[in-house]
């Protein structure tokens, strides 16, 4: 099963990334810059938290944002104007990139990722008792 996700994950990657292309950005810049507009003023570690990404991810992707001016760094983190305005322009491919993916998984695929946890919600608390 975790290949499968993993195959599923290239495939959606590939879709969003190439549609962003011409914006300079990828899908997951771009999901970066909106979940910092989302959050205001915010931290690194809290990005990562919210998307659920590792440190390094984080780290790598903020510094190219920072050197692209669509995110300031100091005295905590938040999105630029030129960062505001960057979503804005890919918002259309990001939709079409949208469209593609339907298109391209299964319907049972589709209503499965459609059934999972919104980014915006708050994660799942862990059983307790169990083994991770």
């Amino acid at each position: 099963m975790a290949s499968r996700v993993r195959r599923l994950e290239r495939l959606l990657t590939r879709i969003y990334d190439d549609a962003l292309r011409d914006h300079g950005l990828t899908g997951s810049q771009l999901g970066m810059l909106v979940a910092i507009q989302l959050s205001g003023k915010t931290t690194a570690v809290a990005v990562g938290r919210r998307l659920e990404l590792e440190k390094s991810t984080v780290s790598r992707n903020l510094a190219r944002l920072a050197v692209a001016g669509l995110v300031d760094p100091s005295d905590g983190l938040r999105i630029t104007a030129r960062g505001s305005a960057a979503i804005a322009a890919c918002h259309p491919a990001w939709r079409q990139a949208q469209r593609k993916a339907q298109r391209a998984l299964h319907p049972t695929e589709g209503r499965l990722i459609a059934r999972l946890t919104p980014l915006s919600a708050k994660p799942p608390a862990k059983p307790e008792g169990r083994a991770p």
